[in-house]
C-alpha cells in the first residue's frame, strides 16, 4: 500500500491473517506503530475494527488495510487516479505491488495504469514521458483487441488522454482527429458497463465539444455538448 506520508517507513509494519482467521500486527519501524493509540512493542493480536496509526498522521482500520481491491473495475484512468493520488504513489504501486500480484491482474490493467500515469505526467509538464506512456498503452491494447466492448471502451479512453496531450502541446488538428476517433467508438457502443461507462463517455464527449469549439466547428461541438 503506497502511503505518501513521509513519516511512514518504507516497510512500516506487517499485518498477517493466520489460517485460523486471527489477525496479528508486528511493528517494523523505529517511528512506531500505534494500535488504538497505544504503541506496539511486540507481535499483537488485533480485530478488524481496530485502528492503526503509522507515523505521525496516517490512520486506518485493520479492515481498510485488508480490504481486497477488485482490479477488474480499473478500466478507466480516473479510477486509478482516485486510488493513487500522485504520480509517486502510482509509481510505487507499479514498482512493488503490481509485480507481486501480476497473476491476479486483468490483462488490460497495465495499459489503464499507463494512461493514468500519462495524465500525471501532463500535469507535471512532462509531455514526452506522457506521450511514450500513451503509445505504450495503445500498442498493448491494440495487440490484445478481441472485438469486445470492454477493450474498445478502454482504448477510447486512452485515445481521450492522447487528445488531451495533443491539445496541451498545441496540436489542435491531431487532437481533433484523435478525440473524434474516441467519440466514434463510444457512439457505437451501449453505456453503463465496464469500459464504456457514462463517466468515461462524458469525459470524451466534453473534450470533443471543447476541441471542436476551438477548431471553429460550433455546430459539431453542440452535438457532443448535448451528449454530456
Amino acid at each position: 500500500m503506497p502511503i505518501t506520508d513521509e513519516t511512514v517507513s518504507r516497510i512500516h509494519c506487517k499485518i498477517e491473517v493466520l489460517d485460523s482467521g486471527i489477525i496479528v500486527v508486528t511493528n517494523l519501524s523505529s517511528a512506531g506503530t500505534f494500535l488504538n493509540g497505544q504503541k506496539l512493542v511486540k507481535r499483537t493480536l488485533v480485530k478488524r475494527e481496530d485502528e492503526l496509526q503509522l507515523g505521525v498522521r496516517f490512520k486506518a482500520t485493520i479492515h481498510e488495510l485488508l480490504d481486497n481491491v477488485n482490479y477488474e473495475t480499473f478500466t478507466w484512468h480516473q479510477v486509478v487516479r482516485e486510488k493513487y493520488l500522485t504520480s509517486n504513489a502510482l509509481q510505487a504501486f507499479i514498482d512493488t505491488s503490481a509485480k507481486k500480484i501480476n497473476n491476479q491482474l486483468p490483462r488490460y490493467f497495465m495499459p489503464v495504469v499507463k494512461s493514468a500515469m500519462a495524465y500525471y505526467m501532463m500535469d507535471e509538464s512532462k509531455f514526452r514521458e506522457a506521450q511514450n506512456l500513451i503509445y505504450e498503452a495503445g500498442d498493448m491494447l491494440y495487440d490484445m483487441q478481441d472485438g469486445s466492448e470492454l477493450l474498445q471502451g478502454i482504448y477510447a479512453s486512452v485515445l481521450t488522454v492522447c487528445a488531451r496531450l495533443y491539445l496541451q502541446v498545441d496540436r489542435l488538428d491531431v487532437a481533433k482527429e484523435t478525440i473524434l476517433g474516441a467519440a466514434g467508438i463510444f457512439d457505437r457502443m451501449p453505456s453503463d458497463r465496464l469500459g464504456c461507462s457514462m463517466e468515461q463517455r462524458k469525459e470524451t464527449y466534453s473534450m470533443a465539444a471543447e476541441i471542436l469549439t476551438m477548431s471553429g466547428l460550433a455546430d459539431q461541438a453542440t452535438v457532443y455538448s448535448k451528449k454530456v
